[in-house]
C-alpha cells in the first residue's frame, strides 16, 4: 500500500503550482490513485517479503517477469501460503498413520534379584529370595485397526482439507501476482511521471528565457517574465515531489519482492498499452465460478466439513483391533525360545454421557458456516468479476481519450507558442497551455495506470493471474 504520508508530500510539494493553477484557472495535477486494497490475504502480508540474496554493486535491470517471478518466491503472503500446505500435509499423514498398521520392535536384557515375600509367596523350604537370574527378551509388535469407520472418515477429511489448502495457495499465488504487478506498474507510473515533468521543467525553462529576452528587448512587461518564473518554480517543485515519490515506491516494490533496502534497481519494462482479453459480462462471471482457487478451496472445505461430521457420527459404530507380538525369551540371547502373543478387541460405545451428540453438533454448525462462505464468496466472486470487466471496458476509452487530449494539448501549446513568439500576446496563454500539457501528460500516465490495473485485476477475479498475467498485460501467451 502507498504510504499515506505520500499524498501529504504531493500536497505540499505542488503548494506553489495549485496557487498558480487556480489563479489561472487550471486545476493542480492530483496525485496517482495507490493500488486497491488486497484485504483478501491481509495487506501487511502483501506488502511484506523476505529479503533474498546481497546487495549487488551493479544496479540491477529489473523486468516485470522478474518481478513477479521474485514476488512469488519471497513475497511473504507466498512463504506463509506454502507453510499452509506443508502444515496441511502433516495433518493428512497424521489422519493415515491411524489407519495404517503401527509395527515396532524391544528388545531388553535383564538380571535381577526378587523377593518372592514382597509378591506373597512363602513356602517352607523355599528360599525368599529367588536370583541373581537373566532375562533376554527380544520381541516385535503389532497393532491394527480392522474397523475404525470413524478414523476412516478422519482420513477423508483430512484429504479434503489438504486439497481446500493447496488450492488456497494457488489464490494467494494469484494476488501475489496482483499486488506485485500493481507495485511495478505504480513503480513505472511514477518513473513516467518523472520523466514527464522532467521535460516540462525543460519547457518553462526555455519559456522562462523567452521571456528574459524579449523583456530586455522591450516587447514585454515584467509580469510576463514572473509568469514564467513562476511556471519554472512550479515545475522544478513537482520534479523534486515526483522523484521523491519514485524512491519511496521503489523502496515499497523492493519490499513486496524481496530485494535489499540497498539494492540499486531499474525499471526496465514500460507501462503497457495492450487490450485485455475480451469477453463478455456473463462470460467473466462464468469463469470465475468455474476457475477460481478460492471457490474450489471453499468447495473443498464444505467437502471436509460434511466428512467431519460423518466421522463424529461414526464413533457409535464398533471398533475392531488387532494386537499382536513375536519374539524370543530366555536367559540370553542366544539361548532364548520363540513366543508369541494374538489378541483381537472389539470396542462398542454405550454410554457416552452425550459426548458424540456433542461433537456431531459441533461440526455441523462448522458446516453450515462452511457452507454460508460459500455462498458468499460465490457471489462475491461473481461481482468482483463484474467490476474488474466494467473497469477494463470503460478504462479502456479513458486511455484513447486521455491520449487525444495529451495530443490537443502538444498542439495548444505550439500554438500559444507561436502567438507569444509573434507578438500577438503575452504569454498568460502559453503559461495555461503549458499547465494544461502538464495535466493532459498526467492524466494519461493516469489513465494507463489504472488500465493496467483493471487488467491484472480482472485476470485475478478470474483466478488465472499467476498463469497468465503475461496475456493480461502485455498481450502475449
Amino acid at each position: 500500500m502507498r504510504n499515506p504520508w505520500r499524498k501529504i508530500g504531493m500536497l505540499a510539494g505542488m503548494g506553489l503550482a495549485a496557487v498558480t493553477a487556480a489563479a489561472q484557472g487550471v486545476p493542480a495535477l492530483p496525485a496517482l490513485p495507490a493500488p486497491p486494497p488486497l484485504a483478501q490475504v491481509g495487506g501487511r502480508e502483501l506488502a511484506g517479503g523476505v529479503v533474498r540474496g546481497a546487495v549487488s554493486a551493479r544496479p540491477l535491470r529489473l523486468t516485470l517477469g522478474q518481478a513477479i517471478t521474485r514476488g512469488l518466491q519471497a513475497n511473504l503472503a507466498a512463504l506463509l501460503g506454502a507453510s499452509n500446505v506443508r502444515e496441511a500435509e502433516a495433518t493428512h499423514l497424521a489422519a493415515l498413520s491411524a489407519l495404517l498398521p503401527q509395527v515396532q520392535a524391544s528388545a531388553y536384557d535383564l538380571r535381577q534379584k526378587i523377593s518372592l515375600a514382597t509378591i506373597g509367596l512363602n513356602f517352607p523350604g523355599v528360599p525368599l529370595i529367588v536370583g541373581p537370574f537373566n532375562v533376554a527378551d527380544a520381541r516385535a509388535y503389532l497393532h491394527e485397526n480392522l474397523i475404525n469407520l470413524s478414523a476412516i472418515q478422519d482420513f477423508r477429511a483430512a484429504n479434503a482439507g489438504q486439497k481446500s489448502v493447496r488450492l488456497s495457495y494457488a489464490q494467494i499465488r494469484n494476488l501475489v501476482v496482483e499486488a506485485v504487478s500493481h507495485q511495478y506498474l505504480l513503480t513505472l507510473a511514477d518513473a513516467s511521471q518523472v520523466v514527464a515533468i522532467r521535460a516540462q521543467v525543460r519547457t518553462a525553462r526555455t519559456a522562462e528565457q523567452q521571456a528574459r529576452d524579449r523583456l530586455r528587448a522591450g516587447t514585454i512587461s515584467r509580469l510576463d517574465l514572473v509568469r514564467a518564473e513562476v511556471e519554472l518554480a512550479s515545475e522544478r517543485q513537482r520534479l523534486i515531489t515526483a522523484r521523491n515519490a519514485l524512491a519511496q515506491q521503489k523502496l515499497a516494490l523492493a519490499r513486496a519482492i524481496g530485494l535489499p533496502q540497498a539494492q540499486i534497481f531499474r525499471l526496465v519494462s514500460a507501462l503497457p498499452n495492450t487490450p485485455a482479453p475480451k469477453f463478455t459480462q456473463a462470460q467473466v462471471v462464468r469463469a470465475a465460478w468455474a476457475q477460481r482457487p478460492d471457490l474450489q478451496a471453499a468447495l473443498a472445505l464444505v467437502r471436509s466439513d460434511q466428512l467431519q461430521v460423518a466421522a463424529a457420527a461414526d464413533q457409535r459404530w464398533p471398533r475392531l483391533s488387532l494386537d499382536a507380538n513375536y519374539g524370543t525369551i530366555g536367559h540370553t540371547f542366544t539361548r532364548n525360545h520363540p513366543t508369541y502373543a494374538v489378541e483381537g478387541e472389539l470396542q462398542m460405545p454405550i454410554f457416552t454421557g452425550g459426548r458424540i451428540r456433542a461433537q456431531v453438533a459441533v461440526a455441523r454448525a462448522s458446516l453450515r458456516a462452511a457452507e454460508d462462505r460459500l455462498a458468499d464468496l460465490r457471489a462475491q466472486a461473481a461481482q468482483q468479476a463484474r467490476d474488474a470487466w466494467l473497469n477494463v471496458r470503460a478504462l479502456r476509452r479513458q486511455v484513447k481519450v486521455a491520449r487525444q487530449s495529451r495530443s490537443l494539448a502538444r498542439q495548444e501549446l505550439t500554438l500559444a507558442r507561436d502567438r507569444f513568439r509573434a507578438g500577438l500576446g503575452d504569454n498568460l496563454e502559453e503559461i495555461q497551455a503549458q499547465q494544461q500539457l502538464a495535466l493532459a501528460n498526467h492524466n494519461y500516465i493516469q489513465s494507463l495506470y489504472v488500465f493496467n490495473l483493471a487488467k491484472i485485476s480482472l485476470a485475478a477475479a478470474l483466478g488465472v493471474a499467476a498463469a497468465q498475467w503475461r496475456q493480461y498485460l502485455e498481450g502475449t501467451h
